[in-house]
């Protein structure tokens, strides 16, 4: 009675319908399987099934493993280039910044045969200094000497106010440091300019101590008079942007915007030597 009730012989009983009842179907349906195999088979299909769907998910499993494989080195690839393209990028500005500064210089070097330059990059700003000063990677071996003028194209920057044999600094305009004998372009009309900063508006200095009938007006463009033997005559200081009078109501001031954006620039052209450089003269000699 035990040996009925048991798992085991159920089991074997249930074993031995399927295949009974699997030679069964196979003798209906005239198939040309023998019964054993039939049934055989009939009990298996569900494992078959199982079988063939996990060999599916797993072929599958091994495309999207390969496919996501071949996007990750088509991402790192099209990355590479990506970064390629923006160094090319970079090295174009860079080489059509340098012939924009090579050009203005030779056409100040075919109007003033008797400059003698040396052209040098920006190493390091002052972020302290409120007036822009910055430091050049060439100095006195180089030929560089103190009050040696800083030009960008015909544009007046500063002036060198020390030197290492390897490196200078230099003040800007902007500096109050920095007096600069100038004349108006359209009326002639003379002064000297005093650094304010970099102001808001773009203005970094003003010309002081007009005369209330002043003919300085907007637009006007400033330039280098030649006064003081420092700075070479007709280099362009800035634009002026406004007129303003002084609480003494008998003077005025215009302020001057430069034609070149200080803060932004990476290169620069000392004038180590021209004719005049020393000499003081005054304005009208």
């Amino acid at each position: 009675m035990r040996l009925l009730q048991s798992r085991a012989f159920k089991t074997l009983i249930c074993v031995i319908v399927a295949l009974v009842l699997g030679a069964v179907i196979a003798a209906y349906t005239h198939s040309h399987s023998s019964p054993l195999s039939s049934a055989t088979s009939t009990v298996l299909e569900p494992f078959q099934k199982i079988s063939a769907y996990l060999s599916y998910k797993f072929s599958n499993f091994n495309d999207n493993f390969k496919s996501s494989a071949t996007l990750a080195e088509e991402n790192a690839e099209l990355k590479a280039q990506i970064e390629e393209y923006q160094q090319k990028v970079i090295d174009y500005n860079d080489i059509k910044r340098k012939l924009n500064t090579y050009e203005d210089f030779l056409e100040v070097k075919e109007e003033h045969s008797d400059y003698k330059f040396c052209n040098t990059s920006i190493i390091t700003r002052d972020s302290s200094d409120p007036y822009g000063s910055f430091t050049l990677n060439k100095g006195s071996k180089d030929g560089i000497s103190v009050k040696d003028p800083v030009i960008y194209g015909k544009n007046l920057i500063g002036v060198v106010t020390s030197v290492s044999p390897t490196t200078c600094t230099v003040n800007t305009i902007a500096s109050p440091k920095v007096n600069v004998g100038v004349y108006d372009s359209a009326t002639n009309e003379v002064g000297y300019t005093s650094g304010t900063g970099m102001s808001k508006d773009g203005t970094c200095c003003k010309i002081p101590g007009l005369k209330k009938d002043s003919q300085i007006s907007p637009n006007g463009i400033i330039c280098t008079s030649g006064t003081g033997g420092i700075y070479p005559k007709d280099l362009i200081v800035g634009t002026v942007l406004s007129v303003n009078e002084t609480g003494d109501t008998v003077s005025s001031y215009a302020t001057v915007k430069p034609s070149v954006d200080i803060t932004k620039l990476s290169e620069v052209f000392v004038i180590v030597d021209f004719e005049g450089q020393g000499i003081i003269t005054v304005s009208g000699d």
